[in-house]
């Protein structure tokens, strides 16, 4: 376990008034202690983190008595039943993701160096499927091959693969299925995994032997909302404001009434984590945070548009960890 990780948490136990912090298997452990063994973490401001099986055995013997206690938000429900019912009513439960979050949300430069190899990794899968032959291909089939190309390409494990063709690249969410992809077909593929337990994240178009119609006139703004928020990126600026920058290119260029999610999210041991890039979002940027920044364009029936990559914040602002070209990438049948 990292000293240093564990005396910063223990001043924020004692900033927030808890008295012991319970942590089950969840990123917030690996954070900590570098893996994610049974049973569950339990920390105090004083004394040394004891690791006990299990939440409903020793657990309530080593909080003190009245005392305010933080519990892993990610906590299976009957855990979380069994250590409230141990407890009693006078143990007053809070969430730990006030606790955790400060100290992850800025990544070491141990942390940046597996997310530069995971998003490595990621660019080499991307990089190998332009010899797929794509024409009659499903997205099923093309998403499978993906998944072995990430493993191959360095990845411990992938953890999904987006491959949408023609018209089902206008829903962001979709999961690949039987349509057959054809010449004129524009793409969409989204890969994600981990590297020693840190995340890739990254999205790129292809179009097999032709562009659709008026398709390139499109991806250009997303291309360029993608690029002016990856500029914008440096310590000081406000996470909402990348948002801003990258809708406000969008909604300038007349797609606005087409953008169907967030410009981006925080990145790290959780594929999903803060600074989320909204326009809510109130956090100023760091070095040290990571995120993804992948604003897109959808028109429903026809194609969508998204470009994504893994940044890091750094004191001289954007370090781009994706390296794979975004231009959009005309694949052979």
């Amino acid at each position: 376990m990292s000293e240093e990780r564990l005396d910063r948490l223990r001043d924020l136990l004692t900033a927030h008034d808890v008295g012991a912090l319970v942590l089950s298997r969840s990123s917030d452990l690996r954070y900590l202690v570098g893996a994610t063994p049974p049973g569950c973490l339990v920390i105090t401001p004083d004394g040394p983190p004891v690791h006990v099986g299990a939440v409903h055995g020793d657990v309530c013997s080593l909080i003190p008595a009245g005392a305010r206690v933080a519990v892993d938000p990610r906590m299976p429900a009957d855990e979380l039943l069994a250590l409230q019912e141990r407890l009693g009513p006078g143990t007053p439960l809070v969430s730990a993701a006030p606790l955790l979050a400060p100290l992850r949300i800025r990544k070491s430069a141990e942390e940046i160096e597996l997310m530069e190899r995971a998003a490595i990794a990621a660019d080499r899968a991307l990089t190998a499927a332009r010899a797929f032959t794509w024409s009659g291909s499903t997205e099923r089939e093309v998403a499978r091959r993906l998944h072995t190309l990430l493993l191959d390409s360095g990845h411990d494990e992938v953890t999904f693969v987006t491959v949408a063709a023609g018209e089902n690249s206008a829903d962001p969410h979709h999961r690949p299925a039987g349509r057959v992809i054809n010449p004129g077909d524009a793409v969409l593929v989204n890969v994600g995994g981990r590297c020693g337990g840190y995340c890739s994240d990254t999205a790129r178009m292809f179009a097999v032997a032709e562009p659709p119609e008026d398709f390139e006139a499109m991806y250009s703004v997303v291309l360029a909302a993608q690029t002016a928020a990856c500029e914008a990126v440096r310590p000081g600026v406000a996470a909402a404001e990348i948002d801003t920058i990258a809708r406000d290119v969008i909604i300038e260029s007349g797609y606005g009434a087409f953008i169907a999610h967030r410009t981006g999210h925080g990145i790290g041991l959780d594929q999903y984590e803060p600074p989320y890039l909204t326009p809510e979002e109130d956090t100023i940027l760091d070095a040290g945070m990571t995120m993804s920044i992948e604003p897109g364009i959808y028109l429903p029936e026809l194609y969508g548009a998204r470009i994504e990559d893994v940044v890091v914040c750094t004191d001289i602002g954007a370090r781009r960890l994706n390296q794979t070209p975004r231009l959009l990438d005309v694949v052979d049948l």
